[in-house]
């Protein structure tokens, strides 16, 4: 009898033991599926709050937008008495020097007109080919963007002492008289510096600063291109935007650089992965950055302070 109650109760002991492995395998599984659970959880907020951008290839320039006076080589024909004038070849046509322009008729007669110079026949002048003939800065003042234009009508006698036509040479470059409010520039302009000049959305090309100068709260500068432009014949004020400094790389917000051993960089993902890629900054502006050192499609984290 007190062999049976001795496997009964170690039978007892046995289950209870079994039920405790049990419970406590139990107790693991649960401990591991709430712990994976959490982990899944941080993970997932970490994704819903991760910036992520592709890397794109671009430019950062400083612009400046104004008013400029178009500068060219021009040779005003002015009238000695009333009179019209019948011109023989077509306005903005190239001529040669001595070329026959046509006549000039008055009470006096008909007398010829020959080009004093080579360049393009203009017959419409605007009074201010004198004026703008030849330009000091430093004596210039803004006030010299205020001056009005004044045109002979065609249809109406030229009187004595008005213009009659004007030969533009285009052989020589086209310069821009510029100016510009000084808290606008936030960059340093140097003479000589190039500026990419645009006119009305059109890129018309590189111009040298040749002269500038700071007065009057604003900053004044005398832009030259490489040759004659056209595309500016017949204009005297023009709106135009500058381009200064341009700078070609990844761009980027500036929020996204890290510095991790002393060296500049940003984190780049890929599926799970989040890799730290050194860059070179060029220029940073605006709280954006131009980098070197990525590469086109590469995933970039934008919040790096969640990963710090």
């Amino acid at each position: 009898m007190s062999s049976r109650k001795a496997r009964l109760k170690r039978r007892i002991m046995q289950k209870s033991l079994l039920k405790i492995v049990l419970l406590s395998c139990l107790a693991l599984l649960i401990l591991g599926l709430i712990y994976q659970l959490g982990q899944n959880t941080y993970s997932a907020i970490v994704k819903l709050n991760r910036d992520i951008r592709v890397a794109e290839y671009g430019h950062m320039e400083d612009k400046l937008s104004g008013e400029a006076i178009v500068l060219n080589k021009e040779e005003l024909a002015s009238a000695q008495f009333e009179g019209r004038f019948e011109n023989m070849v077509k306005d903005r046509e190239k001529t040669s020097k001595g070329t026959l322009l046509g006549y000039y008729i008055s009470s006096r007669g008909q007398t010829p007109l020959c080009a004093p110079i080579s360049g393009i026949f203009m017959r419409r002048t605007d009074g201010l080919e004198e004026v703008f003939r030849e330009i000091n800065l430093q004596a210039v003042s803004p006030e010299i963007f205020r001056y009005q234009t004044s045109t002979v009508p065609e249809e109406k006698p030229i009187q004595a002492g008005q213009a009659v036509y004007k030969i533009v040479n285009n052989l020589e470059p086209t310069r821009l008289l510029v100016h510009f409010p000084l808290d606008n520039i936030d960059f340093d302009i140097v003479a000589n510096q190039q500026v990419n000049v645009i006119l009305a959305g059109k890129d018309l090309g590189m111009a040298i600063v040749k002269d500038m100068k700071k007065d009057f709260g604003e900053m004044l500068m005398i832009l030259e291109f490489n040759d004659f432009r056209e595309e500016l014949l017949n204009q005297r004020y023009v709106g135009v935007e500058l381009v200064f400094n341009s700078r070609s790389g990844y761009l980027i917000p500036e929020k996204a650089l890290i510095e991790r051993d002393g060296k500049k960089g940003i984190y780049c993902t890929k599926d799970e992965d989040i890799t730290f890629k050194p860059v070179d900054i060029i220029k940073i502006k605006d709280g954006k950055a131009v980098v070197e050192g990525l590469n086109k499609n590469d995933m970039l984290v934008v919040n790096p302070s969640n990963y710090n």
